[in-house]
């Protein structure tokens, strides 16, 4: 059996009917289209034609902010410390595998 909602139930709505011709409301008039002038742009740029660029492609244009230069100093910095700890890290997993290993075969024999 479903579940009961419990919310109440609302109160009809009396049924109407349409209105009588005469007694619908005339429509307003619609004010005529008024014309204002726009400001034009100083400078447009063309719509780009053709396929999107890739992703992860470079899509500024000009010199870089020095802002932007300092981040992207940071972030370098950042990805290179990261790829010196995970070549520590595998050449360490390396060495105890290489170790485990011969251990395992003196254990063997």
């Amino acid at each position: 059996m479903p579940k009961r909602s419990r919310v109440r139930a609302r109160a009809r709505r009396p049924v109407q009917t349409t209105p009588e011709p005469s007694e619908r409301p005339e429509r307003a008039e619609r004010p005529e289209r008024v014309e204002r002038e726009r400001p034009e742009r100083a400078e447009r740029r063309p719509r780009y034609r053709g396929a999107p660029p890739a992703p992860g492609g470079a899509r500024a244009v000009g010199e870089a902010s020095p802002g932007l230069e300092r981040a992207a100093t940071v972030e370098r910095g950042y990805v290179t410390k990261d790829f010196g700890r995970l070549a520590k890290v595998i050449v360490a997993v390396l060495v105890l595998l290489g170790i485990s290993g011969v251990a395992v075969n003196a254990f063997v024999k």
